[in-house]
């Protein structure tokens, strides 16, 4: 695709966003299997839940500014989740193990969170206010889950992890 515009890149980023959402939404499962964790494991199962949330999301702003909903490789999100799944791997230690993955787990939230933000910038910088809007829910939806798991690694996970 030839981005010779702002709304091309818009495009461009919304299908990157959309192969994002849905590699996490392949990936989280297994995570969530490394973990031991309950309330990781909770954490990461709403994850899941909102991440499905996310793609139905993107599939509606695709309509709104009249695009097909296709994706394009992320090589970002692709490292992300190789590093997440190798540091999964590679901690027998099952606390320490827990604090790599929510680490992890945040380090894709805020990738969604710089997405999120520049896509809606974006569209408000277009002029598409009914794509903005799930862009916003979309993006305090990330802001959400990332000050969910923040919480969890500073009220258990990490304090486990040190002990």
């Amino acid at each position: 695709m030839a981005i010779k515009s702002l709304n091309d890149l818009l495009s461009k980023t919304l299908q990157d966003v959309l192969y994002s959402e849905q590699s996490i939404q392949k990936a989280i499962p297994a995570l969530a299997d490394k973990s031991t964790n309950p309330e990781l494991k909770k954490a990461l199962k709403d994850h899941l839940t909102k991440t499905e949330a996310q793609i139905k999301r993107l599939e509606k702003v695709f309509t709104l500014v009249k695009k097909p909903a296709s994706s394009t490789q992320s090589v970002a999100i692709d490292g992300i989740l190789a590093e997440a799944k190798s540091v999964a791997a590679a901690i027998d230690d099952q606390d320490v193990r827990d604090a790599g993955i929510l680490a992890a787990i945040q380090e894709i939230e805020h990738y969604g969170i710089t997405r999120y933000g520049t896509l809606l910038a974006w569209a408000d910088q277009l002029s598409l206010k009914e794509a903005s809007l799930p862009l916003r829910d979309s993006l305090n939806a990330s802001k959400e889950v990332d000050r969910a798991l923040t919480k969890i690694a500073e009220t258990r996970v990490n304090r486990l992890a040190a002990a």
